[in-house]
């Protein structure tokens, strides 16, 4: 059968129904990396595979996909769709890779970019947090955050992310681009130890958005 970008994945979170919809079977144990789509785009977007469809809404959190195993090191394929538009995207991911698959674009010329992440250091004590920078015309992102607004991210450059560890704190942050204030401040509330979030900047009609989720694998 053929591979596809998601041949491991067993399913993608339906944001309105708060349901999984089954997309592809998962593959035997394997050296597994994980794989999501991000909706960096003013519009609904559809994940194809034959028969199998679902979708990613403009609405925060239900932009982004969970995190999927994906057999590591395999050349993977799959289509998203747009209204009228679609493209295919291809990606080979190294083990413990996590691939952040971002669309952006309008419907008639969807782009898309792979924006990866090397295995990072896990401590049950501490909370991750990463700022994902999807916006081309952003050359240097960055986040302050807490109550005296220090430094967590500078220099992130597009279609790239920084991690690092923090304490789990109650914790608002903001975005900037190029030291100017990118988006309305986001709250992430009360950060939990040992999970992952991410923090993401996207550019739509509508100017600089920032937002962030809480990174949840399979």
């Amino acid at each position: 059968m053929k591979k596809t970008l998601v041949a491991c994945l067993v399913s993608i979170l339906s944001f309105a129904a708060h349901a999984d919809n089954p997309l592809y079977e998962t593959g035997p144990g394997q050296d597994s990396s994980f794989v999501r789509f991000l909706n960096a785009s003013d519009d609904k977007l559809n994940l194809i595979n034959g028969t199998a469809k679902v979708a990613l809404g403009t609405q925060n959190d239900a932009r982004v996909s969970r995190f999927y195993p994906v057999k590591a090191g395999s050349k993977l394929t799959a289509t998203v769709q747009a209204g009228a538009g679609k493209i295919t995207v291809d990606v080979t991911a190294k083990p413990g890779e996590f691939i952040t698959i971002a669309i952006t674009g309008k419907p008639n010329a969807l782009e898309s970019n792979l924006i990866r992440e090397a295995p990072a250091e896990f401590n049950a004590m501490r909370s991750s947090v990463a700022l994902l920078n999807t916006d081309a015309t952003c050359s240097s992102a960055g986040l302050v955050g807490g109550a005296k607004n220090a430094s967590i991210f500078e220099a992130v450059k597009p279609q790239a992310v920084e991690r690092r560890l923090i304490n789990p704190v109650n914790l608002a942050v903001q975005v900037s681009c190029s030291g100017k204030p990118a988006g309305k401040s986001v709250d992430m509330t009360q950060l939990q130890a040992g999970e992952r979030y991410s923090v993401i900047l996207w550019s739509g009609k509508n100017g600089r958005q920032a937002f962030f989720v809480r990174d949840s694998t399979s």
